[in-house]
């Protein structure tokens, strides 16, 4: 069974003391390949070096949204350039998106912004207007990047209180115009599944749709054809039930495609092969 686990990170400290057993343990599980995704401009970097050691590792370069509050606007389009163009091995523009889950608001000086200060931790309901402002400018930026290297977005959506990060996630891919690219991590329901997949987008399954109270993310699972499924870890987070509480690892991916298998009732060979052809097309590995 040949498989690609399309989101990971194993740049992280997680996996510094037994990196070489991590991808033992994924090629004996059939993993044939890995997409390392950025989630800073040194975590890009660190990617990209992953990428151009490993041949059965590539790499994609972004900024996650949690992060726009530390980006330098004046730099980060042509920093993103540079590193995605260091390398043969760079496959994808992300993660990017939208985060409106939080429980402060800080605004950090260097974004130009004044201090807006901590908000009550209790509550998800404060993102200031200012720090949306900065995830959507820097999202722009990398479907600019992307669309100018021809590459795919790796994108990232969540909600806070509400759903208006999914919404105007969606209303800026849809006016930009540029639909490659995957909804990493999809987490929303079947509505949502169609709605993206009729831009053109593929959707990534994590460990999550294995969890006892995800039947919205495996309704949407059931809604979307096999041809935009990906399947990915985003390890080291976000275990499957069989191993909730631990690492999450490449080889854990298994059980994803064994999950999707079920729930469209169809062979865990026919969702290998189907999620490997997509993410081989998409990325173009």
């Amino acid at each position: 069974m040949k498989l690609i686990d399309s989101h990971a990170h194993l740049d992280f400290d997680d996996f510094h003391e037994d990196f070489d057993a991590v991808l033992k343990r994924a090629e004996s599980a059939g993993v044939e390949k890995i997409i390392n995704i950025g989630a800073d401009l040194a975590r890009s970097r660190a990617s990209v070096m992953l990428a151009d050691n490993y041949l059965n590792i590539f790499a994609t370069v972004g900024v996650h949204p949690e992060e726009a509050g530390d980006v330098d606007f004046e730099t980060i389009h042509a920093e993103l350039l540079e590193i995605a163009e260091s390398s043969k091995k760079v496959v994808g523009i992300g993660e990017t998106g939208l985060d409106y889950y939080t429980h402060h608001d800080v605004i950090p000086a260097k974004a130009g912004i004044q201090d807006s200060g901590a908000l009550d931790p209790s509550s998800r309901a404060g993102m200031t207007k200012e720090a949306k402002d900065l995830q959507k400018r820097l999202f722009q930026i990398h479907i600019d990047v992307a669309r100018h290297l021809g590459l795919p977005l790796v994108v990232h959506v969540r909600n806070g209180k509400d759903e208006e990060a999914v919404n105007t996630a969606y209303e800026i891919l849809k006016t930009a115009g540029y639909h490659k690219g995957v909804i990493h991590c999809f987490s929303l329901d079947a509505a949502w599944a169609k709605r993206f997949t009729d831009l053109g987008l593929y959707l990534g399954f994590t460990g999550i749709v294995t969890y006892k109270n995800a039947d919205s993310i495996r309704d949407a699972v059931l809604v979307t054809l096999l041809e935009k499924i990906l399947i990915e870890t985003d390890c080291p987070f976000l275990a499957p039930q069989k191993y909730r509480g631990k690492r999450n690892e490449p080889a854990y991916v298994v059980e994803v495609v064994e999950k999707i298998a079920e729930v469209k009732a169809i062979t865990v060979e026919k969702v290998a092969e189907r999620t490997t052809i997509n993410a081989e097309e998409l990325f173009g590995i």
